[in-house]
């Protein structure tokens, strides 16, 4: 674990840099604590006023079910982030620095998050060609990951852990559950914690077995639907209806040659007819029960690439700025 090249970081610098963790500055709650806005003295430019994202571990999360959880997941993800394959990848996010005392476990990302992916679905801040750059890049991840002579699981992956800075560009920003490639196998204690139900592929729940690819495709498969469709939901809810489960919802929508595109997206200046169609086809190819009918991310890469808005434009993300 090289804890030698990274900022340490004090209970009241970070307090300091996100204004006492103030509301204002939350981005969002993760399946392991919270995500907030700060701003630091510039530790790699020496500059005031550096943006930053921190994430900070909450003992009081229900999924926290033994005390030395922290400390495993703090090393784990400094270990998958200093990792000289992994840290040069445009998709996870960077490490600064960390914080590991009592009162706080907390890692400090190079990160000027506009939003989370999960709070971006319903908003009309990604357009459609932003949207399609977004599922893009993170397929172009998760096949990076799986492609490794030792492959990395995600497990739970899903938009909520998924940060988009005022690039467009997404951002993987927990490895919690994180297991394979140098980490090894997952540990005993994580895997007794229980997957949010949003990423959580039906199969593996009902037959058991090991967790593989197939499954992270099945997660895939449902951000890039709530990314089209415009569509999200807060799964952890109590009252949850299942119907409202994405994979669900769109199997009940869903009808041969149709698009499961948001109305207001099939208006934007870039939207294709037989984009819409294709974009559809491929979401549900990733949630199909069986995991030997879905594609491999390589697979989900070469159509993504094949859609017409990317064969015009190319591999482009419009960088214009949207109000807030």
């Amino acid at each position: 674990m090289d804890f030698a090249k990274l900022e340490v970081f004090t209970p009241e610098d970070l307090k300091a840099c996100t204004n006492n963790f103030n509301i204002k500055s939350l981005v969002g709650v993760i399946q392991f604590g919270k995500i907030y806005r700060g701003k630091i003295k510039g530790v790699m430019s020496g500059t005031e006023g550096q943006d930053v994202m921190v994430k900070i571990w909450d003992k009081k999360s229900e999924n926290m079910a033994f005390p030395y959880d922290e400390y495993l997941m703090v090393k784990e993800e400094v270990e998958i982030l200093t990792n000289p394959t992994m840290n040069s990848h445009p998709n996870l996010a960077k490490l600064i620095g960390y914080c590991f005392e009592e009162e706080i476990k907390g890692v400090v990302y190079d990160l000027r998050p506009l939003d989370s992916l999960q709070n971006l679905m319903l908003k009309d801040h990604l357009n459609w060609l932003q949207r399609i750059n977004v599922v893009l890049e993170i397929a172009r991840l998760l096949k990076f990951l799986h492609g490794q002579d030792k492959p990395y699981l995600i497990y739970n992956i899903n938009a909520s852990h998924i940060v988009v800075d005022w690039d467009f560009k997404p951002k993987l920003i927990d490895f919690g559950q994180i297991g394979k490639g140098i980490i090894g196998e997952m540990s005993r204690q994580n895997k007794q914690i229980t997957l949010p139900i949003r990423c959580h592929d039906p199969y593996f729940t009902l037959r058991g077995g090991d967790w593989d690819t197939s499954c992270e495709v099945f997660s895939f498969g449902v951000i890039l639907l709530g990314l089209i469709a415009k569509r999200n939901c807060e799964l952890e809810k109590p009252d949850i209806v299942l119907d409202r489960l994405m994979h669900v919802w769109a199997k009940k929508e869903y009808k041969p040659q149709c698009s499961l595109v948001h109305n207001s997206l099939q208006e934007d200046w870039g939207y294709h007819a037989q984009d819409g169609i294709a974009i559809t086809e491929l979401g549900m190819c990733c949630i199909e029960f069986f995991p030997r009918n879905r594609p491999t991310m390589k697979d989900v890469v070469k159509r993504l690439e094949s859609l017409h808005i990317l064969q015009r434009l190319g591999d482009s993300r419009a960088h214009k700025r949207m109000c807030l």
